[in-house]
C-alpha cells in the first residue's frame, strides 16, 4: 500500500471542524463516487474519524490550533496499482473539505 500523508489547515475551531467532517462523510461525497462501499467510524474523544473503502483506508484527524483554528491530519493508503493517482485523490479530498470549511 502506498501512503499519502499531509495536513489542511482549517479557520474553525476543532470541534466544529470535526462536526462539519461528520456531516460531510455522512452525507453525499465525491468518495461514494470512487466506492459506493465506503463505511466510515468515528472516535469522538479523539476527534478521528475512519473511512474504509475496498480500494483505500483514509483516517482524518482534527487538531487544535488555538482557539479559532485546527489542523486536519489526513493519512490515505491505497494500492500500488493507485499510487500514481495520490495527486489527484489530494486533490479531491482538499476540494472537499475545502468546501465546508
Amino acid at each position: 500500500m502506498a501512503k499519502l500523508k499531509f495536513d489542511l489547515p482549517a479557520p474553525l475551531d476543532s470541534a466544529e471542524t470535526y462536526n462539519r467532517i461528520k456531516n460531510l462523510v455522512n452525507g453525499p461525497n465525491d468518495f461514494k463516487k470512487f466506492d459506493p462501499k465506503v463505511t466510515s467510524s468515528f472516535d469522538d474523544p479523539s476527534k478521528k474519524c475512519v473511512i474504509k473503502g475496498s480500494q483505500f483506508d483514509a483516517t482524518l484527524c482534527v487538531q487544535s490550533k488555538d482557539d479559532k483554528n485546527s489542523l486536519i491530519a489526513i493519512e490515505v493508503e491505497v494500492p500500488m496499482a493507485l499510487a500514481l493517482f495520490k495527486g489527484k485523490i489530494k486533490e479531491v479530498l482538499e476540494k472537499n473539505l475545502k468546501k465546508i470549511l
